[in-house]
Formats: C-alpha cells, sequence, structure tokens
C-alpha cells in the first residue's frame, strides 16, 4: 500500500507525519486515491462536500465510502457516477434523510453496499468507547487533557480552568 492521503484542513503538518499519512488538497486525494472514506461532521463546510467536481477527479476503478454523515457526498452526483460507471463503487453506511424507510434508489445499483447507519456497531467499538471514556475521566481527574477533544478551546476559559481545578485529584488529594 503507498503512503495513504489524507484531506483534513484542521491537522497540522507534524500530526499527520506522526500518522504516517501525507496532507494533499481534495482535489489531489481524489485523483489518486482507490478508497477513499470519509470522515468529517456534517456541516455547512462539508455539505455536498463531494459532488460531481470532485467524483468526475475519481479513478474508474477506485471506490468511494461515507460512514460519517449523509449530505457530505451529494448523493445526485453519486447516484450519477456509480449509474454510468464513472467509479467503481461506493459503500455507504449514511444519507441525506434517515431513516431510510422506503427503498433506496441506490438499491437499483450493482456496485453499491448499503448498511443501515449501524456499520461500525461492533464488540470492538463497544469495549474500545468503554475504556476511552473511563481514561479520558482519569486524565481529566489528573490534570491531564484527555485526547481527542474536539474542541479544546474550551480548555483555556477561566470558568472552566476553575471547575476544572476544583475536580482535579491533583488540587484535592484522596486522604488514606
Amino acid at each position: 500500500m503507498n503512503q495513504p492521503l489524507v484531506y483534513d484542513p484542521f491537522m497540522d503538518q507534524k500530526n499527520a507525519e506522526k500518522l504516517g499519512v501525507r496532507k494533499v488538497e481534495l482535489h489531489e486525494l481524489m485523483e489518486h486515491s482507490d478508497f477513499i472514506t470519509v470522515h468529517c461532521p456534517l456541516n455547512e463546510h462539508t455539505r455536498d462536500l463531494i459532488s460531481h467536481r470532485e467524483l468526475d477527479l475519481m479513478k474508474s476503478s477506485s471506490f468511494i465510502i461515507n460512514t460519517a454523515r449523509g449530505g457530505i457526498i451529494n448523493e445526485d452526483a453519486l447516484f450519477t457516477s456509480l449509474s454510468q460507471k464513472s467509479i467503481a463503487g461506493a459503500a455507504l453506511d449514511c444519507f441525506n434523510d434517515e431513516p431510510v424507510i422506503k427503498p433506496n434508489r441506490f438499491c437499483e445499483l450493482d456496485n453499491v453496499i448499503l448498511a443501515p447507519h449501524s456499520i461500525a456497531w461492533t464488540q470492538e467499538l463497544f469495549r474500545d468507547i468503554g475504556m476511552m471514556c473511563s481514561q479520558n475521566m482519569i486524565d481529566l481527574a489528573n490534570g491531564i487533557r484527555p485526547h481527542g477533544v474536539v474542541n479544546p478551546e474550551v480548555f483555556d476559559r477561566p470558568s472552566f480552568q476553575e471547575k476544572w481545578n476544583a475536580l482535579s485529584i491533583q488540587s484535592n488529594p484522596i486522604s488514606s
């Protein structure tokens, strides 16, 4: 496997190097990847992030996988690309309209795998969520910033610092 490519405007170069990935712009990722996986929230910046233009850049042998949120990949553009076999296939675990209560048009296609927005629900997921939550609580109690905080700016707020210091084991050691 070649070095994985990543398009992430929020990842710094140091973190990319640590993870062994090469940061590229979205168009380069779409042009050169054999498998593209989508992992981002749906918001005003990511809605239709991948549409006709981006899908047209993909190789005809490439696959796209969306386990993030419906709306990040424009469904009309994806349906067109898949119908015309412009790309090899797709795996979709999320859709614009959920829950899916009527047959989805993607069911007509033989180059799509569909899942009911639960593809990640595995024993390992639930085990790891519990371990991660527990470790985050231990880190907070020890005055350590937990890994993977989505909004790290909260740590700089005086009101949070005050609460954190009051709850920290370092500030309130447990007596024996």
